[in-house]
């Protein structure tokens, strides 16, 4: 199944990445927990989009938890 990454994933990749994993792992690990969306056109789209704002977020929870 091909995801993107919303965030920084081990071993897997980062945010903004375009990634193959199974299908089990997505639906009950991954999308739950908000790290990955389907990579649809749709949501590529989306992603572009909230792309700069997903980067600032990351920013910001590495400057906290470094404080």
């Amino acid at each position: 199944m091909d995801i993107i990454l919303l965030d920084k994933v081990a071993n897997l990749g980062g945010l903004g990445d375009k990634v193959v994993v199974k299908s089990g792992y997505a639906r009950n690990f991954l999308f739950p927990q908000g790290k990955a969306v389907p990579a649809t056109k749709a949501n590529i789209e989306k992603f572009e989009a909230r792309r700069a704002e997903l980067e600032a977020k990351l920013v910001a929870n590495l400057a906290a938890a470094q404080d």
